[in-house]
């Protein structure tokens, strides 16, 4: 009773999806990172079809995909969904997104992997003089669609311009958490997984350095002109910083598949490769490799493969001395377990609340 029982809770399908919405120079690249290591994840591209593919077997996906296209593309899964993103300072992410023109050009293959607008807007931005007001400004008004209110864009949805405040809180509210630059750590514990690695805090990705002086940003003049052309997302992370998430409280109730030491040449082991993943030796099963080894050979160790190992909850959300966001989740499940016989759709409660708790949790928006 107690290994089928252990083999339920490894299931990862019977939990909420983790839908993590990338915004572009957030710390996103860490986020993940960090779920990377504690589950099996996908990192989604624009295209409905994998996002669908993805959902039904992972226990995340993520990418640089805005929030309302992702929740179009996820809107025949039958499993519920909680959706987590980050913010950071405007100016500062504004900054960094600009900066980062410098190391995608000189990423391998950037004329392959990257179409002919970006190599446009990249080249705009390396020809740019930093030290003129006129021409940084000249330079976003002409592409803010790449660096002006991108956070709102992709936290909110397509139409933000244009949505009321009780619709501005409602949409934010949908979130099990958005974090902002000052909280990354609260974002990892409500992920709700079992364990979480010992060097959490300390884990940082894709952090670069500056190549242009971007003092011109702390001007009065640029700050008055952010301040109009830049207001949505001022006003998107002010509301971040002071909402109240109710999944702050939540104790861990999914599964924990960690990853530790990467699978090398030198250490690789035949079983160990296998379950630490469970769909190489399926596919062996199905004929399509001869061996772990076969496939790693081919994919693993250019995908970092790691050696895996299951973390449980202690026990059921259920039988936990649980937040109210424990018992939401606990009765969400729940109902989803009853129905997974006959493959019911299942409302995705966890992130629709009503009107009332959504203007509860996140403030009226800054004009």
């Amino acid at each position: 009773m107690k290994n089928r029982d252990d083999a339920d809770k490894k299931d990862v399908s019977a939990y909420p999806l983790i839908a993590y919405v990338h915004v572009p120079k957030t710390a996103g690249t860490t986020v993940k990172k960090i779920l990377n290591v504690c589950a099996f994840g996908g990192d989604v591209v624009d295209d409905p079809a994998s996002f669908l593919n993805l959902a039904r077997k992972f226990a995340w996906i993520g990418g640089h995909v805005p929030r309302d296209h992702l929740a179009s593309g996820l809107i025949w899964i039958d499993r519920p969904i909680e959706y987590f993103s980050t913010v950071r300072e405007p100016a500062i992410q504004l900054v960094s997104n600009l900066d980062f023109a410098w190391k995608r050009a000189g990423e391998d293959h950037y004329y392959d992997l990257h179409t002919l607008r970006q190599q446009q807007v990249d080249a705009e931005v390396m020809s740019t003089d930093f030290s003129d007001l006129a021409a940084v400004k000249s330079l976003l008004l002409r592409r803010a669609e790449y660096f002006l209110n991108t956070q709102s864009l992709y936290v909110l949805g397509a139409d933000f311009l244009y949505i009321s405040d009780d619709e501005f809180a409602r949409r934010l509210a949908t979130y099990t958490y958005v974090a902002n630059d000052t909280d990354l750590p609260k974002l990892y514990r409500t992920f709700g997984f079992a364990q979480l690695p010992e060097n959490v805090d300390e884990i940082r990705e894709n952090v670069a350095k500056p190549h242009f002086d971007a003092r011109i940003f702390d001007s009065p003049e640029m700050r008055e002109f952010l301040a109009y052309h830049h207001r949505h997302d001022q006003r998107l992370y002010a509301a971040v910083r002071r909402a109240s998430w109710p999944a702050e409280g939540r104790r861990p109730f999914r599964p924990a598949f960690l990853g530790g030491q990467v699978f090398t040449f030198e250490n690789f082991d035949e079983q160990a490769y296998l379950y630490s993943n469970p769909e190489v030796a399926a596919a062996i099963k199905r004929g399509q490799f001869r061996s772990g080894r076969a496939h790693f050979e081919i994919f693993g160790y250019k995908e970092n493969r790691m050696r895996r190992r299951w973390v449980l909850p202690t026990a059921p959300a259920s039988e936990q001395k649980a937040t109210a966001a424990n018992s939401y989740a606990s009765s969400v499940l729940e109902r989803l377990r009853e129905r997974r016989g006959d493959r019911a759709r299942i409302v995705p409660e966890l992130q629709t609340p009503d009107a009332d708790r959504a203007k509860a949790a996140v403030p009226s928006a800054i004009t």
